[in-house]
Order: C-alpha cells, then sequence, then structure tokens
C-alpha cells in the first residue's frame, strides 16, 4: 500500500489540465518527528526538480485535534480538474535523484493512515494563500437543505478575517462523513477574531436554524500549512 501510494507522487510533469471542475487529493499521514525536517528538505528538493507540476501542493501540519485524529501532518493535491489524477497510482519510479531521495525519505519517516479523494463546492484557490485552516467534517443528510442554507450563509458574510469553503468527500472519507466545511484564516488570532465575528453577527445562529437537523457535526482540527508548491 505504501508504495503504492508513493509511486502516484512522481506522476506531476506527464500530465496536462483542462478546465473543468477542480479535484482534489489529501493524504493524512504520520510524520516520525526525527525525521521531520529530512522529509521536508527532500520534498522541497523533489518539487523544485519539477519541469512541471499539475498540482498546487500543500504540506500542512496539525496544531488541534481531538484523540480520534490519528495523523500529524496532510499532504494535498489539488488538480484544476479530474484530467490532472487520471494517472494517479499507475507512475512508475521516480525519475529524478530528487525523486529518488524524496521516495526514501518517505518510507523511511512517514506512514500513510489515509487518503481522500474530493472535489470543492464552494472555493477560491486564493484562500490557499491563509495559512492557518480549521476543517470540520460533516454527515450531511440532507443536501438540497443544508446546501441552501449554507449559500444563504455565504451571501451574508462580509468579513476580512478569513473564508468559508465547502468540499465533497467523494473517496475515502470515514465511516459517515460526506462533506468538510474549512474555515481559512491568515492565523489563529485572525480565526478567532474571524469566528467571534461570525457568532455575533447572529449569522451562525440563522445558519443552524436554517440547516436545522440535515448536518451532523462528526470531528474537526486545526492544521497550517507549513509548505506550498505552484
Amino acid at each position: 500500500m505504501k508504495k503504492f501510494i508513493l509511486l502516484v507522487l512522481v506522476v506531476f510533469a506527464s500530465i496536462n489540465l483542462n478546465a473543468q471542475t477542480p479535484t482534489w487529493v489529501c493524504m493524512n499521514v504520520t510524520v516520525d518527528q526525527s525525521g521531520q525536517a529530512d522529509f521536508v528538505e527532500s520534498l522541497d528538493n523533489f518539487m523544485g526538480s519539477l519541469e512541471q507540476n499539475p498540482y498546487t501542493v500543500t504540506l500542512n501540519e496539525v496544531q488541534f485535534g481531538g484523540s480520534d485524529i490519528d495523523f500529524s501532518h496532510q499532504l494535498c493535491f489539488l488538480g484544476q480538474s479530474p484530467d490532472a489524477f487520471a494517472s494517479w497510482g499507475i507512475s512508475g519510479p521516480p525519475p529524478s535523484v530528487e525523486g529518488v531521495l524524496f521516495f526514501s525519505a518517505f518510507q523511511d519517516f512517514v506512514e500513510v493512515e489515509q487518503v481522500i479523494l474530493g472535489q470543492p463546492m464552494i472555493f477560491d484557490p486564493s484562500n490557499l494563500d491563509s495559512d492557518f485552516a480549521a476543517v470540520f467534517a460533516l454527515n450531511v443528510s440532507d443536501v438540497q437543505t443544508f446546501g441552501s442554507a449554507f449559500g444563504k450563509m455565504m451571501n451574508s458574510l462580509d468579513s476580512d478575517d478569513g473564508s468559508f469553503e465547502l468540499h465533497d468527500a467523494v473517496l475515502g472519507a470515514e465511516d459517515g462523513v460526506t462533506h468538510y466545511w474549512v474555515a481559512r484564516s491568515s492565523n489563529i488570532s485572525t480565526f478567532l477574531s474571524g469566528r467571534s465575528e461570525f457568532i455575533n453577527s447572529g449569522a451562525a445562529g440563522q445558519f443552524i436554524s436554517d440547516a436545522g437537523d440535515s448536518f451532523e457535526f462528526v470531528f474537526g482540527f486545526g492544521a497550517r500549512i507549513v509548505k506550498r508548491y505552484n
């Protein structure tokens, strides 16, 4: 399984993108603390060696999470369309010295806990310029009611302290998880300021009223982007 996952990381240079629905893959991984510096350095070198990179890639470090969050990092790949993942998982070995060294560091220091395929429903790629993200996994039982309430809420928001996103969990999510609600902000301080504004403005209460029992919260965690590429 790990070898298969490692092979998909080296497919970048051979893929062309079409302007269709954006798609992403996130690997929830545990990086051995003793090897984190070596892993990040090898990732830097590998990404820097690529002449073409069809993905926006982020490495996120988990900062907050409950006992059910059993990973330390997320390695995420965002493609402009599903075509970006047409060859996902069927590539050959790393084509460069940097790729081989990254492959080795991944094997030595990384344990893959989960691989999730998803698609954004409400998302602006510029949101990835924000370093902090709070991710809330949801079980949406009535998509129409929830979507209407979420859209109404988005139209009522006017904040400089962050942004909201909604993502569809296509494959690989935990049992009961259908969607991810992501709140992004520059840092923890601005996230908390935006949270207070969201609650005090009445938008949060109105959303809960409009959405009713169309969804339930499953779990959440907070993470910081430590590396971004492309």
